[in-house]
């Protein structure tokens, strides 16, 4: 069995959630759909609790205060032998678990993820994504979290879940999962939403996440990093603007 975890805080205003539920819910093969959420003001708590399918879903209330936290709830939630962290703006292939399957076949494989595209077609997002795609894992074994990733759950549970950090936490449990070898990528492509590109304009947005890593290799806060990545499109954490 795959277990998925989605973790939600407001989630409306990217438009994914719907297509995200209605999507996991006809993945075919044995499944378990675990949503986390933390207190939402946007109607996140309505539209999953009014799905058709929504007794399909195990819904867990929390008082999380971040993305990592949520993730690492849901691990421990868990009961299949492959968990699935899935990004809550980011559609996956309608065979996802069927192509995650056929990857975690291979004994020695143990953590993966999809290749990558957005949702607008702009030259480079899609020198992001073939980057993200086809070096970044290779050179530095490093999946973000809108590849989906997944892994053995025990592998999961061995490294204590996700690394509590504000921002860069993909990154961080990447370095964590690479102990057990390199990622392995399924044969789907996913599509994630390009939103903070349109709000804070291309180059700048490209710009910034640049910047971002420049300070994460540097050791600063992640808590100050991820206020200055989300700005007034707050969604992983909500802060407040005087805290810093």
């Amino acid at each position: 069995m795959i277990s998925v975890v989605l973790p939600c805080l407001n989630e409306i205003r990217h438009g994914y959630l719907p297509g995200i539920l209605d999507n996991l819910v006809l993945q075919p093969g044995d499944k378990q759909l675990i949503i986390v959420m933390s207190p939402s003001t946007d109607g996140t708590y309505d539209v999953i609790t009014q799905h058709p399918a929504a007794s399909d879903f195990k819904l867990i209330d929390t008082d999380a205060t971040n993305r990592a936290q949520r993730l690492t709830i849901g691990i421990e939630a868990s009961q299949g032998d492959v968990v699935l962290l899935h990004h809550p703006a980011t559609l996956l292939p309608p065979d996802a678990l069927a192509q995650v399957r056929q990857v975690m076949a291979n004994e020695t494989a143990i953590w993966g993820g999809f290749r990558h595209s957005f949702d607008l077609d702009h030259w480079l997002l899609r020198f992001t994504s073939w980057y993200s795609t086809t070096q970044r894992p290779r050179l530095s074994q490093i999946l973000y979290l809108d590849h989906c990733i997944f892994a053995r759950r025990d592998a999961l549970m061995t490294i204590g879940g996700v690394p509590d950090m504000d921002i860069f936490e993909d990154t961080a449990l990447s370095l964590a999962l690479s102990q057990f070898g390199p990622p392995h990528l399924a044969e789907g492509t996913i599509v994630t939403s390009a939103r903070r590109f349109k709000e804070r304009g291309i180059y700048k947005h490209a710009a910034l996440n640049q910047l971002l890593k420049v300070m994460y290799h540097l050791g600063l806060d992640p808590k100050k990093m991820n206020w200055l990545y989300e700005g007034t499109s707050q969604i992983n954490v909500s802060y407040d603007k005087q805290k810093f």
